[in-house]
């Protein structure tokens, strides 16, 4: 466990709590069960029991944890209710292991992890896991306008071009961690596993949401019909959701409501964000970091 701080040569200031490869802002050890360590939480979960009914979503951040975790939650029930409790009450990256315990069955635990650190019985159970990925330049701009909305005073998000170095690690330290290190891991899981997990992308949710709920629907043996995957593409939809984030979801336990999760939801936005320099260094950051990776991300649709 260690705590890093940042400060670059124009006086950016960035601090850091550090455990079991994951880097977090400090200012989240307001939320974590052992504050600065980390590593403590991170040992928790790891030997946390895992139900048989339970199921696991994967996403690195903002890469549409709360799309997927509702569709899926609404598969489960065979309705388009919304769940009233957010998906943040089974976090595996900030709830304590002895909360999670007491969370009613079928759990949908939801985590940014990489396979290394999830529950050891997780993959001794077989659990099915459902990964939804992301193109990396949506993902960072939505990361900048979520770390500038729980983070207003932070220098690292005064503005995207400062954020930008932070999740591309040229400093020294990623925010949570490298995108591609990520992804990668993934991947080898899924050649290890390949029965235990689904592989979906956002853009593809984002072009045919029908289609990929299908394609939940026959992972999970939910066997739900037409109609009803028809109705849940619809509830799921962005401005439906944000709605619902609004009027219905009550925040996580101890956890402030939480009004930024939804902005845009677009795929591209990032255009909006990266100059031409910027796209430049960002397209060499995904031709090294991406090297040795077989998946191929869509930036437009």
């Amino acid at each position: 466990m260690a705590k890093v701080t940042i400060e670059t040569l124009d006086g950016v200031k960035a601090e850091f709590i550090h455990g079991d490869g994951v880097s977090l802002p400090k200012v989240f050890c307001n939320i974590l069960p052992y504050g600065e360590d980390y590593s403590r939480h991170v040992q928790d979960i790891k030997e946390m029991h895992i139900k048989p009914d339970d199921l696991c979503l994967i996403t690195y951040p903002k890469c549409g944890s709360h799309w997927g975790w509702e569709i899926i939650s609404m598969l489960l029930k065979g309705n388009t209710d919304y769940e009233k409790q957010s998906k943040e009450n089974v976090f595996l990256d900030f709830i304590p292991a002895v909360k999670l315990k007491e969370r009613e069955s079928p759990r949908i635990l939801n985590s940014h992890f990489m396979p290394r650190l999830l529950p050891k019985e997780m993959i001794e159970n077989k659990t099915k896991i459902v990964h939804l990925m992301r193109n990396p330049k949506d993902a960072f701009v939505s990361m900048f306008y979520h770390n500038r909305a729980e983070q207003p005073n932070s220098d690292m998000a005064k503005d995207f071009k400062t954020y930008l170095p932070f999740v591309l690690g040229t400093y020294g330290v990623c925010l949570y961690y490298n995108f591609f290190d990520f992804i990668k891991s993934w991947e080898e899981f899924t050649q290890q596993h390949p029965e235990q997990i689904l592989n979906l992308y956002f853009e593809d949710l984002k072009e045919d949401p029908e289609r990929e709920i299908r394609k939940i629907n026959k992972f999970l043996g939910t066997e739900r019909d037409d109609e009803l995957i028809h109705q849940i593409a619809d509830a799921c939809n962005f401005a439906n959701l944000k709605k619902a984030d609004t009027e219905i979801k009550a925040p996580a336990d101890g956890w402030p409501k939480l009004d930024f999760m939804y902005r845009k939801g677009e795929v591209g936005d990032w255009k909006n964000h990266f100059t031409v320099s910027l796209n430049e260094e960002m397209d060499k950051w995904i031709g090294e970091n991406g090297r040795g990776s077989h998946i191929k991300f869509r930036y437009t649709l």
